[in-house]
């Protein structure tokens, strides 16, 4: 009950601080506090401040057909084939229209118009059904936009889908993610270890290991190279080709490559690498320009 109590709080105080400061003002509030160094947006260097510049300059409001995990699925397709979707079950406007009587034993649920609403069933007979249509429910009536104030989000139509459960042998479904510039993967995140405490590595195209860590500690144990990576690095150059950046989410299990969805500016640009030189590094591809995200 404390947490929650600081919890709202601190979200009221957030609310407060962001209604007496301009966007632009806030932004070099947060980022200082976050990265430790001023955030400049005269010469933004590193690619954390190149992901504040794209949110204040660039057209993130037209990107709706593919930040919604619904609609993406068709540029998917024609970019690369249905093979890398994962199956779907169906789209829901609300909580009214699903029937879990008709949904199979395990599912994903997922919101087309946020990060990180999503609801894992792995066993629909052990869930709380009203805690779910509860939480869909908010969902389908909130504005993500109106939350973060992201304009990736501000005009993808609120709803679900539901999908197939893809899941790992190991039990660690791991996400490869492909940070993409002009079309091109240079860097690839790999995100695991959920259940217990998250850890991610990054590498190179050639799965060599950087010496870095990115938000969460490294990955205990090492990753193996996936036998697919060419076939992952070319449907990431596929998906990315149309933008100036992009990071592209895939899943790798069971030797077969998954869609997971494509993310314009990962973390709001508020994650912190371990050592700034990759900020740097990473920055020097993203070129800026113009008010386009396009290429």
């Amino acid at each position: 009950m404390i947490k929650k109590i600081r919890s709202s709080s601190k979200n009221i105080i957030i609310k407060i601080v962001k209604k007496c400061l301009t966007e632009k003002k806030y932004m070099e509030l947060i980022f200082y506090r976050v990265q430790g160094y001023k955030l400049n947006l005269n010469n933004p260097k590193t690619l954390s401040e190149k992901i504040q510049w794209m949110k204040l300059y660039w057209d993130l409001e037209k990107l709706g057909e593919y930040i919604d995990k619904y609609e993406v699925r068709k540029y998917v397709e024609k970019k690369v084939g249905k093979e890398f979707l994962i199956p779907l079950i169906g789209v829901y406007e609300n909580e009214a229209q699903i029937n879990f009587e008709d949904l199979p034993k395990s599912f994903i649920i997922k919101a087309t118009h946020a990060s990180g609403w999503n609801f894992i069933v792995k066993n629909k007979n052990n869930i709380n059904y009203k805690e779910v249509l509860d939480k869909i429910a908010f969902w389908t009536n909130t504005s993500f936009y109106n939350l973060t104030g992201e304009r990736n989000y501000k005009h993808v139509t609120g709803r679900v889908v539901i999908e197939e459960l893809v899941e790992d042998p190991s039990g660690d479904l791991k996400d490869y993610k492909f940070f993409c510039f002009d079309g091109q993967p240079k860097f690839i995140q790999v995100d695991g270890d959920r259940h217990e405490e998250h850890k991610r590595n990054i590498y190179d195209t050639e799965w060599n290991k950087l010496d870095v860590s990115y938000v969460h500690g490294n990955l205990a144990a090492p990753i193996p190279k996936p036998d697919k990576l060419n076939e992952m690095l070319d449907v990431a150059k596929k998906l990315s080709s149309d933008f100036k950046f992009v990071r592209v989410d895939l899943y790798y299990t069971n030797n077969k490559v998954y869609f997971g969805e494509l993310t314009f500016t990962p973390g709001q640009g508020f994650e912190k690498f371990s050592n700034k030189k990759y900020d740097d590094e990473f920055g020097g591809y993203l070129n800026l320009g113009g008010k386009s995200i396009y290429k």
